[in-house]
């Protein structure tokens, strides 16, 4: 009885611990927020490819185009010139 007690005593302590060390996880659009001045291939690598996206002629800069990526909850602003789009900003929808 003894050990089993002495055991169950470890197992709690063991699973406290790691609870008190995990980090909760990251929703969507947090880890969206980290891609900001990366590639848009960063974005699709932790989160995916967003359910709708269009392009129109930038306001950013010179013969580029300003991207909006959208995802359930929000929308993934880029920069796109040529091969290489940038996530510009990330902001909240309802």
């Amino acid at each position: 009885m003894k050990k089993l007690f002495a055991l169950l005593l470890m197992a709690a302590l063991v699973l406290g611990l790691c609870a008190c060390t995990s980090e909760p996880a990251k929703s969507d659009f947090e880890l969206a927020e980290s891609c900001i001045d990366k590639s848009v291939e960063e974005l699709y690598e932790l989160i995916g490819e967003p359910g709708e996206k269009d392009y129109a002629p930038s306001c950013l800069g010179e013969g580029g185009e300003d991207g909006n990526l959208y995802y359930d909850g929000f929308i993934v602003y880029t920069y796109k010139e040529g091969d290489k789009e940038t996530v510009h900003y990330v902001e909240k929808s309802e």
